[in-house]
C-alpha cells in the first residue's frame, strides 16, 4: 500500500518540478511533435554540444608517470551551471523520496517508465533528457541507493552511451527512443563463462557474402536481463576473421546490436550469484541469429579500437554503485555505533571506532571526488583522454568499497552476517560489484601498463642512455650527482598556488608522490628493459601509486573548490582532503621504496621460490608441525 501511495506522489512532484523550469532543451527541428513533448516534460539539463567544449589537453594521469602535472586541472570542474543545478536538484528530490525504502526490479519496472530513469543520457532529439555525463551521474544517485536496480539501469545507460558515441544516425534512430521510453533494455553481453583458450571469444560471427548478412554463434553469460519478458537489446562482442587476411593476423573483434526477439536468441539458465540477487543474470544463446549489417558498431574487425569507450562507461558508471553502497554501510554503521552501548561505553565513542569510521568517510570522498572529476573533463573538453582516470575511479571505489564491507564486520560482530542484516547483504553486493566485469587484477595490470606505454614513448632516450652506461658515461655522472632520491625528491611547488592556501601541505604531498611514480618508473624502465611488462607484482605497485595520486589529487581539488565557495562543512572537507593526501603519501613511500630497493630485498624473490613449490605440490606442502622425522 506504501508503495502503490508513493509512487503517484513521486510522479506529481516530478511533473511539477519539470514545468517550472523555464530551461530550454535541445529538440530536433525536424519533430515538431517530438518538440512538444519534451517542452512539456522533459528534465532541464543538456549536454554540451562539441562547439561549446574546450581544446582537449594533455592527459593528466598519464603524465603523472612523467612527473608532469597539469595545475590547471586541479580547479574542480564546474559544468552543470548555477540554475541548471537548482532545477536539476529539485528534480531529484521525488526520485530520492521513492527510493527510500526498498524496491526490486519487478515492482518497480513499470514505475521506472513513468519516472523516465531509461532516458538520462539519451539525447532530447530521441526524446531523452540530453544529460552530460555529470548530470547524468548525479541524477543517477537515487535509483543506486538499490543496489540491483542500479545495476540494471547502469547497464542500459552504457549501450546508450556507445550509440550516442559511435552509432550511426539510423542506427540512433532505430534504437534510441526506444531505449529512452524503458520498451527496449539494453545490457552488455561481453564475458563467457568458461572463455576459449585460443581465440578472443568464443561466440562468433561469420560474413555471409551471399546475403550480405552477418551468422552470430555462440553463448554469453553473466548477462544482465531485465525482469519478466522485458525487451532487451544485446551490446555483443563476437570474434570475426577479416575475409582478405587469413590466419591470426586476421582474427579481430566486432560489436553488435543484437534484439533479444531476433530469431535464435535464447535465454539460459539463471546464475545464482552471491550478491545483487534481485536482478536476473542469465547465459544468453546465439543460435545461428541473422544480423544485418545496420546492426554493427562501428567497423567489422575493430571492436578493439572501439573497446576504449565501451570500457570507460562502464567503469564510470558501475563506480557509481559502489560509492552509494558505500554511503549506504557508512550510515549504518555510524547509526549502529550512535545508538549501542557496550561494556558500559558508547561504541561511538571508541577511538578504533571512530577512526575505522573516518577512514571509510575518506575513502568515499575520495571515490566520489574522482568520480565527479574525471565526469567533469569528459565535460568540459572535448576528446579528452581519460582512460587512466576512468580505470583507476573503479579500480580504488571497488577496492575501498569491499574494505569498508568486510571493517563492518569488525564493528558490528556476528550480526554482520545474519541473512537479512542490511549489512550482510552490503557485503553480498559488494563482492558481486568487486567481480562484475572486470577484475581488480586485471583493473591494476591496465593501468600500469597503459602509464608504462605513455612513460615509454617519452623516456626512450633516457632510458636508452642509462641501459647503455660505457656509451653514456655524461648521463651516468650526471645521475650520480644527482641529489634527487625517492626517500627525499625535489620539487618546485608549482601546485600550491592553485590550491587554497590551507592545502599547501596536501600539495606537497601530491608532488612528492609524483616525482616519486616519475622515479621508480624511470627505475624499472632502467632495470628491467622491455621485460618490465613481466614484472607484474611491481606493475600492481605502480597501479596502486598512480591509484593514491589521482585520489589525492581530486580530493584536493575538491575540498579546495568547496572552501572558496563557501560549501557546508567545508573546513572539514579541508581536513578530509589533508587525511588522504597524508595517507596517500605515505602509501606511495612504502610503495616506491619497494620498487626500489628490489626483488631480493623486498620479499619478492622469496614469494617467487615458494610459489615454484606450491605449485609443484599442488598446494599447502608443509608436514604437520608434530611430525617426526624418524
Amino acid at each position: 500500500m506504501m508503495r502503490c501511495k508513493l509512487l503517484p506522489r513521486a510522479l506529481k512532484l516530478l511533473t511539477q518540478t519539470r514545468c517550472a523550469s523555464n530551461k530550454a532543451t535541445r529538440v530536433s527541428s525536424s519533430n515538431s511533435n517530438v518538440k512538444a513533448h519534451q517542452s512539456e516534460n522533459q528534465m532541464p539539463e543538456e549536454a554540451p554540444t562539441a562547439e561549446q567544449q574546450l581544446t582537449a589537453r594533455e592527459p593528466l594521469v598519464k603524465n603523472f608517470f612523467v612527473g608532469v602535472m597539469d595545475k590547471e586541472l586541479l580547479g574542480f570542474p564546474e559544468v552543470i551551471p548555477r540554475e541548471e543545478m537548482a532545477n536539476l536538484q529539485n528534480t531529484l528530490l521525488p526520485l530520492k523520496n521513492y527510493f527510500v525504502e526498498q524496491v526490486s526490479p519487478k515492482q518497480a519496472w513499470n514505475d521506472l517508465k513513468q519516472l523516465r530513469l531509461f532516458g538520462l543520457n539519451v539525447p532530447t532529439d530521441y526524446e531523452g533528457s540530453g544529460y552530460n555525463w555529470s548530470a547524468s551521474l548525479m541524477a543517477s544517485e537515487p535509483e543506486c541507493n538499490v543496489t540491483s536496480v542500479g545495476l540494471a539501469l547502469q547497464t542500459h545507460r552504457v549501450v546508450v552511451d556507445m550509440l550516442c558515441e559511435l552509432g550511426t544516425v539510423e542506427q540512433q534512430q532505430r534504437y534510441l527512443p526506444a531505449l529512452a521510453s524503458g520498451q527496449l533494455m539494453g545490457t552488455e553481453a561481453i564475458f563467457e563463462y568458461t572463455p576459449p583458450e585460443e581465440d578472443i571469444f568464443g561466440a562468433q560471427a561469420t560474413y555471409d557474402m551471399a546475403a550480405s548478412r552477418w551468422v552470430l554463434n555462440g553463448e554469453k553469460a553473466f548477462v544482465v536481463v531485465a525482469p519478466g519478458e522485458a525487451r532487451q537489446l544485446f551490446l555483443v562482442l563476437a570474434q570475426t576473421q577479416a575475409a582478405n587476411l587469413p590466419g591470426p593476423a586476421g582474427v579481430g573483434c566486432s560489436i553488435f546490436l543484437v534484439d533479444s526477439q531476433q530469431k535464435g536468441v535464447r535465454l539460459g539458465e539463471e546464475h545464482s550469484s552471491f550478491g545483487c540477487r534481485e536482478v536476473p543474470m542469465r547465459r544468453v544463446h546465439f543460435d545461428n541469429v541473422q544480423l544485418e549489417e545496420q546492426q554493427m558498431i562501428g567497423l567489422a574487425h575493430n571492436g578493439n579500437k572501439y573497446a576504449e569507450q565501451l570500457v570507460r562507461s562502464s567503469r564510470l558508471r558501475s563506480s557509481l554503485l559502489g560509492i552509494s553502497l558505500s554511503k549506504q554501510l557508512l550510515n549504518q554503521l555510524t547509526s549502529f555505533s550512535i545508538d549501542t552501548r557496550q561494556g558500559g561505553a558508547q561504541i561511538q565513542d571508541l577511538e578504533l571506532t571512530r577512526v575505522h569510521l573516518s577512514q571509510m568517510m575518506c575513502s568515499i570522498y575520495a571515490m566520489e571526488s574522482m568520480l565527479y572529476l574525471t565526469a567533469g573533463m569528459l565535460d568540459e573538453f572535448a576528446g579528452q583522454d581519460v582512460t587512466l582516470e576512468s580505470a583507476i575511479t573503479k579500480y580504488y571505489t571497488m577496492r575501498e568499497t569491499y574494505n569498508i564491507a568486510t571493517l563492518s564486520m569488525g564493528i558490528l560482530g556476528p550480526k554482520s552476517l545474519h541473512s537479512g542484516q542490511p549489512l550482510e547483504q552490503g557485503l553480498r553486493d559488494a563482492a558481486q560489484l568487486v567481480t562484475q566485469g572486470e577484475s581488480p587484477s586485471t583493473l591494476s595490470l591496465f593501468i600500469a601498463l597503459s602509464g608504462l606505454q605513455h612513460a615509454g614513448q617519452l623516456m626512450n632516450a633516457g632510458v636508452r642512455k642509462a641501459r647503455n652506461p660505457l656509451f653514456n658515461p655524461g648521463h651516468i655522472f650526471g645521475k650520480f650527482l644527482s641529489t634527487d632520491s625517492i626517500e627525499q625528491p625535489k620539487i618546485r611547488g608549482i601546485l600550491t598556488e592553485n590550491l587554497h592556501p590551507t592545502l599547501e601541505a596536501s600539495a606537497q604531498c601530491i608532488e612528492h608522490s609524483v616525482a616519486r611514480l616519475h622515479m621508480a618508473v624511470d627505475l624499472m624502465f632502467t632495470r628491467h628493459g622491455n621485460a618490465v611488462v613481466e614484472k607484474q607484482h611491481e606493475m600492481q605497485r605502480l597501479a596502486n601509486i598512480a591509484s593514491n595520486i589521482y585520489a589525492m589529487w581530486a580530493s584536493a581539488a575538491r575540498a579546495s573548490r568547496s572552501y572558496c565557495i563557501g560549501l557546508p562543512l567545508a573546513d572539514h572537507e579541508l581536513l578530509t582532503a589533508s587525511a588522504v593526501c597524508n595517507q596517500g603519501r605515505d602509501e606511495v613511500t612504502r610503495l616506491a621504496m619497494e620498487i626500489y630497493n628490489g626483488n631480493y630485498m623486498n620479499n619478492d624473490n622469496n614469494l617467487l621460490r615458494l610459489a615454484n613449490q606450491v605449485t609443484k605440490s599442488r598446494g599447502y606442502f608443509p608436514v604437520h608441525p608434530l611430525t617426526f622425522n624418524f
